[in-house]
């Protein structure tokens, strides 16, 4: 449940506490984050009434996870739909080649949930989303 693991390091204050901090979740799909980005901020909303340390937070949970955190989705999830819901800056492309599930054209099946993503969507999946994880500039 990498959810949990990931909402510790946000509630905790671990990436408040480390601004330069990067994280990819991968070989975990990435559907549940749409669902998950939306919880956080509404456990921040509920819990931060009686919890200081979620009421102190300076940002939003899922700023936290936009700014830092990216995800790897199995060929098939809906990629298009999930950057509509959750904005382009997320996920990476990731084949899981050999294994088979990462089916014999894992581009073409990410290309296909992408046909109606504008630019630079498309791009920041395949490539620049992978580069910001590792810490390389985007110009």
């Amino acid at each position: 449940m990498p959810e949990v693991f990931l909402a510790a390091m946000i509630f905790d204050g671990v990436l408040e506490k480390f601004p330069t901090l990067r994280g990819g979740c991968i070989e975990q799909g990435a559907m549940w984050a749409v669902p998950w980005l939306r919880r956080l901020d509404l456990a921040q909303t509920s819990f931060g009434r009686s919890e200081r340390v979620l009421r102190e937070l300076p940002e939003r949970p899922s700023d936290y996870v936009k700014n830092r955190l990216f995800f790897t989705p199995f060929p098939g999830e809906p990629v298009g739909w999930m950057i509509e819901q959750c904005g382009d800056e997320l996920f990476c492309f990731s084949s899981d080649y050999p294994h088979p599930e990462g089916t014999k054209d894992p581009i073409g099946r990410f290309d296909a949930t992408l046909a109606a993503t504008p630019d630079p969507a498309p791009r920041r999946f395949f490539s620049d989303n992978f580069a910001a994880m590792m810490g390389s500039a985007i110009g």
